[in-house]
């Protein structure tokens, strides 16, 4: 191996380490409130496949196979014996499961370490992905800037580390733009189509949200289309339809082989993963609710408005180094040298940010789906759309500035920008993604976003009193609460704030009411009580922990 190789080599290890190493640290200091669902969920998937019925193997619209395939990883390092003990599948909607769990000598926090850490080693090795397609697309510091400079977003960083579909199906995005990039603008070699498909099938198979790929590729293929038509006077009608059929194809042969279910009961998985992801984006509800799609009923009224505040959401969760950096690669798009700003630069930045708004543009049409971890996909399009900006702006600063032009000026540049955007990670730990833009937060208010952060601290607050172990907790997200209390978590159901008769049916079976702060409109009990206990996050005040016992006895009898 020569000198070159053996650099290289280095920088790639270092590469994965650097962005391995602190993705692991605390992994499981908190609990997040989707994630003791996709346990179960993949316990039930792992169950189906030991058992060989694949048929089971769907849950409704995400359809999720890909997280449900790192749960099934976890499970087989972890608890690999519960396919020949268990008796059938988990009610999704209940706590069951932890409660077999323990049963059986196992703890859920370790089943979730080994599910968020085979999860952390998938997006480790899709991000290396992303930097090996760049540095054939640019060189080897260009793919190593931006991907440090993208991934080490806080939002981002945060999202890639907890067990959810929402970073694999932004990577796996993110790569089906480049590798289609790369077949179109670098002499049409197969594999790349290749690997555009395959990443497009797991994107979907991720969550059904990656449709929004389709049109996407589409349009990158009639850009193409139009630059060779301008350029040659001819419309490559041939291989126009070959690469997107070709695509197509890949796409779903990998989506079928990838997926159980679909080797026995395609129809069922389709009708599951789609008609439930229509039905709940236009029609509000899932098709066990609504029972058909009515496209008569589809409306896209409100779609410009779901757009603008989805990209207001955006605004406070990115950093202003990325701001700038996405205004930097505005304007390398109408750059006029060609030679400091390769037309591939330009497409590639084009094709990102087609990618941030297909995502946006679907999310802001569909009713009612504005959680910011939604959107994690467009966050990948501008992140990466921004840090190719500052790449070449800082080049370009190199050409014109002869003391630029050394290495060592070069590196402090990039290493001040890198400072400027990870500082959000010092004082968000381990909560990453509530990263908030400290410019939006001079003449906004703060936007509030419960996911289960801080349920560990009020956890371990209940736990250092004496007798915690024989103390019930009625809890709100009370599934990431119990990971962390020894004693009984009753889990604070929605309905509860208008059935008030359920309400004083789990009150009377708790000694405490634990409660996410800004609830007392939706619940008017919290108004006729004080707290024992504030949890804060980041200075705000975020979890209240109440006495059952303070509650008045008018509460009761009202």
């Amino acid at each position: 191996m020569n000198r070159k190789k053996r650099i290289e080599l280095l920088l790639n290890i270092l590469l994965i380490v650097g962005l391995l190493a602190p993705r692991l640290i605390d992994l499981v200091k908190f609990t997040a409130a989707d994630e003791p669902f996709w346990l179960a969920v993949g316990a039930n998937y792992y169950y189906a496949l030991t058992h060989h019925e694949f048929e089971n193997t769907v849950y409704e619209y995400h359809p999720a196979v890909t997280t449900m395939w790192i749960v099934t990883g976890a499970m087989l390092i972890y608890f690999p014996e519960y396919r020949g003990l268990m008796n059938g599948y988990f009610v999704q909607e209940k706590s069951s499961f932890d409660e077999y769990l323990v049963g059986h000598g196992k703890n859920p926090l370790d089943l979730l370490w080994w599910s968020r850490f085979l999860q952390v080693l998938v997006n480790i090795g899709l991000l290396m992905t992303v930097f090996f397609l760049l540095r054939y697309m640019f060189d080897e510091m260009i793919a190593l800037t931006v991907v440090l400079l993208a991934s080490f977003s806080p939002y981002l960083f945060g999202q890639s580390r907890m067990l959810n579909h929402e970073s694999m199906v932004g990577l796996f995005s993110l790569i089906s733009t480049l590798t289609m990039t790369c077949y179109l603008f670098l002499g049409r070699k197969p594999i790349f189509l290749i690997l555009s498909g395959g990443a497009a099938a797991f994107a979907n198979l991720t969550k059904s949200s990656a449709i929004f790929l389709l049109p996407l590729i589409i349009t990158i293929i009639l850009v193409w289309t139009f630059l060779q038509w301008r350029e040659y006077k001819k419309i490559p009608v041939r291989a126009m339809f070959t690469t997107f059929f070709s695509w197509l194809g890949t796409l779903l042969i990998v989506y079928f082989i990838s997926w159980p279910g679909m080797w026995v009961a395609p129809g069922k998985m389709l009708y599951e993963v789609y008609g439930n992801a229509f039905s709940y984006a236009f029609q509000g509800a899932r098709l066990s609710i609504t029972q058909e799609l009515r496209p008569s009923s589809f409306s896209l009224n409100s779609a410009s408005a779901g757009i603008i505040s989805l990209l207001v959401s955006i605004l406070w969760r990115t950093t202003p180094v990325t701001w700038f950096g996405v205004l930097l690669a505005s304007s390398i798009l109408f750059h006029k040298d060609h030679e400091l700003v390769p037309n591939l630069v330009r497409y590639s930045i084009a094709f990102l940010f087609l990618l941030a708004f297909a995502c946006i543009a679907l999310f802001g049409i569909a009713r009612g789906r504005d959680q910011p971890h939604y959107l994690v996909t467009a966050y990948y399009g501008f992140e990466f759309a921004s840090a190719l900006g500052w790449m070449f702006v800082l080049r370009s600063l190199a050409n014109s500035f002869v003391r630029l032009r050394k290495s060592w000026m070069q590196i402090g540049l990039f290493g001040v920008l890198l400072c400027l955007q990870v500082a959000g990670l010092f004082y968000t730990y381990p909560y990453y993604y509530t990263y908030l833009n400290p410019i939006m937060a001079v003449s906004n208010p703060v936007p509030v976003f419960f996911y289960g952060e801080r349920m560990e601290a009020a956890a371990a607050y209940l736990t250092a009193k004496p007798d915690s172990a024989d103390l019930a907790a009625l809890v709100y997200f009370g599934r990431t609460f119990s990971y962390y209390f020894p004693g009984n978590t009753v889990v604070f159901k929605p309905v509860m704030f208008e059935d008030k008769t359920l309400l004083i049916e789990y009150l009377r079976k708790a000694d405490y009411l634990v409660m996410y702060t800004g609830l007392h409109e939706r619940l008017p009990l919290l108004k006729q009580i004080t707290p024992e206990k504030i949890i804060y996050l980041n200075g705000r005040e975020y979890v209240e922990i109440y006495r059952v016992s303070d509650i008045p006895a008018s509460f009761y009898s009202e």
